[in-house]
Order: C-alpha cells, then sequence, then structure tokens
C-alpha cells in the first residue's frame, strides 16, 4: 500500500517564498516516485503541472482563526485522510494539524523555515507581530506535540532543542542543480531579491546603495513594505518568477542578502547555481565564511567595503564563484533533499 502525505502550505505559483517553493519540489518530486500526494493551501489553486497531486482548499480566512475556516480546515485534513502530515511556516494550522493527527493517530511533522519558527516567546527580536493569545497556545502546542521537527539548518536545530523533546532533524533546502556548459557571463550590477516585508530589512540595501552610487542595484520582490524614493542606482523591478529571475541571478556579479532572520536562505543556493558570490549579514551556519562563499557583514560600513572589495577584484570574484557553485552542488541538490525526507517519512510511519 503506497504512502498518503499531506503537505500544508501556499503554492509557489500563488505567493512567492522559499518555504513554499521547497514544500511544492519536495512534494512533486515524491508524487513522481509514486507517493499518494495532497496539498491543503489556503489560496485558490492556479495551473500548475499535471502530476499526481490533489489540491484541496480551505480559503485565506482558515490561518485566521474564524471559527466556519477552522471546521473547513480539519474537513481538508479529514477529506485528504493521509497517513503523514507535514505542515511549514508558524500559523494556527500548526496547532490545528497537531490536534487533528493525535485525535485521528496520524504522523505530524512541522517543517521549519527559520529562527523565528523556534522562537516561543513570540518576541519582537524575531520580528514577531502582535499575535492574539489563542495563537501562541495553538502554535506552541503544535510545536510541542510534533512527532517530528525538520530545520534547514544546525542553528535553527538548535534553537528547537533549546525549547522542545520532540525529534529535531536538519534536512538541507534543495533545488535542482543543472549543469552548465561555461561559467555565466557577468553584468556589473549586485542583485537583491526578496519579499518586501520589515524582516527582509530592505532599507539597508537603499542606505548601501546611497554610498556606492557608482554601482547598480537591481532589486526584486513584492510586499507589504512601502518603499521610500529611491536611489538612481537602485532599479526596482517588482516581482519577478521564472525564466526573468534566474537570469538576473545569472548575470549578477553578486547576491545581497539584508535579512537577519533566516534559517538557510534559498537565495545562497539559487545564487550558487550561477556562481554568484553571496554578500549576508546572516551567515548560515557559518558556510559563507567558512567555505569562501562570499562575505558576511554586520553592519552597511561592511558591506559597503565587501561590495567594493569584489567588484573592483574579478579574480576573487571568480573564485567565490567557483566556490559556492561547488559547494551548492555538493550540499543542496534536490534529489538528495527528497531522499531524506523519504527517509525520515518511511521511519516515523515505521515502513523502513
Amino acid at each position: 500500500m503506497r504512502m498518503k502525505i499531506c503537505f500544508i502550505a501556499e503554492l509557489p505559483h500563488a505567493r512567492m517564498g522559499g518555504a513554499e517553493l521547497q514544500c511544492y519540489m519536495i512534494a512533486e518530486r515524491l508524487a513522481l516516485k509514486g507517493y499518494e500526494i495532497h496539498y491543503i493551501c489556503y489560496e485558490k489553486a492556479p495551473e500548475i503541472p499535471k502530476i499526481n497531486l490533489t489540491i484541496h482548499n480551505v480559503g485565506r480566512d482558515a490561518s485566521r482563526g474564524a471559527l466556519k475556516h477552522v471546521i473547513s480546515f480539519f474537513s481538508a485534513l479529514k477529506e485528504a485522510d493521509c497517513d503523514l502530515y507535514l505542515q511549514t511556516c508558524p500559523r494556527l494550522a500548526t496547532g490545528l494539524t497537531a490536534l487533528f493527527c493525535k485525535l485521528h493517530h496520524r504522523v505530524f511533522v512541522y517543517r521549519a523555515v527559520n529562527l523565528k519558527d523556534a522562537d516561543l516567546s513570540f518576541s519582537k527580536e524575531y520580528y514577531w507581530p502582535d499575535v492574539k493569545w489563542w495563537f501562541k497556545k495553538a502554535y506552541s502546542y503544535g510545536i510541542k506535540r510534533a512527532d517530528a521537527i525538520v530545520c534547514n539548518s544546525v542553528r535553527v536545530a538548535e534553537k528547537f532543542k533549546e525549547k522542545i523533546k520532540s525529534p529535531v532533524i536538519v534536512i538541507p533546502n534543495g533545488h535542482p542543480i543543472k549543469l552548465l556548459k561555461n561559467v555565466p557571463l557577468k553584468e556589473r550590477y549586485i542583485l537583491w531579491a526578496a519579499r518586501l516585508t520589515e524582516v527582509k530589512r530592505p532599507h539597508l540595501l537603499i542606505e548601501i546603495a546611497r554610498r556606492l552610487p557608482q554601482y547598480t542595484f537591481i532589486m526584486v520582490g513584492r510586499g507589504r513594505y512601502k518603499l521610500p524614493e529611491l536611489p538612481k542606482n537602485v532599479k526596482f523591478l517588482g516581482f519577478k518568477t521564472g525564466e526573468a529571475l534566474r537570469s538576473l541571478y545569472e548575470k549578477a556579479a553578486i547576491f545581497l542578502n539584508t535579512s537577519l532572520i533566516e534559517g538557510f536562505p534559498n537565495t545562497l543556493i539559487e545564487a550558487g547555481m550561477y556562481y554568484t558570490p553571496y554578500i549576508t549579514f546572516y551567515d548560515p551556519d557559518d558556510v559563507v565564511k567558512r567555505c569562501e562563499l562570499g562575505f558576511h557583514v554586520n553592519n552597511v560600513e561592511e558591506a559597503v567595503q565587501s561590495i567594493k572589495e569584489l567588484m573592483q577584484n574579478p579574480d576573487l570574484r571568480r573564485k567565490m564563484g567557483m566556490n559556492i557553485r561547488k559547494y551548492v552542488e555538493k550540499n543542496h541538490n534536490i534529489e538528495m533533499t527528497v531522499k531524506l525526507y523519504e527517509k525520515l517519512f518511511k521511519e516515523l510511519l515505521n515502513e523502513v
């Protein structure tokens, strides 16, 4: 009897986010391996590739606590009728899924995204908004009742282990790593791509760009963050996906990450696929510094100096570009990631 697995997450086509994309890529490949895959999401499903994937829509308000939508969410969980349920991102759904799995003797796996997920004090330090008491109770219940918590970095896993007794496993993020015949020809711009939210700190990019008027910065993303008037050397392109986004990564001289609350950023993998050195305010498990993938910086001044150093030294850019490509090939191939999830699911369901 084939394993039935349900993912509770947004579809990546509905909103941009690394967590959503990771879940979809894992689900897609498990479906191709013959597993029965269900997907519960909060937005109407757009056109998706024709794979063996059953979509259940519950409406966006299901994540906000309205009683009728909570009932709708439980109905979707029951309709999916799976052996194992994997939910990602801190939501009311975390607690609801854990409760459903307890009542129906199913396996619940929580997939953590970043350090914020492990902060059960809901502090402003981790950019938690003002959340209701019932959300805190539900999310904390879900985390503490999970049969396993999957983290994408050792640092996030260690923070979870400080708070809970559930098994915590590290499984790296993965992407399809295509063979490139040649190192891409680079243009002289610095790429920034993220959701436009406070936690991603786009204001730091703007400040850095102001101090480096001789260089072009390309900014990609969408969100509720209201951008101020941008310097002339910052080109805001809005939301980009697919080939348009890949082309920007491919031609960028440097990728800049200004976020401070991360797990393992997918942007590092995406930059690495195209030999693009990485300058970041957050170094996941110290890999950027340790493997010389770019520079880890602590403030705007260090970022400015690191960009100058790389832009003025093409040999160093090439060296770090080769390093990040080799690192990504070795550690972040999606097929390896899927095998690790497959192994975990079989162990949890005693199907080894």
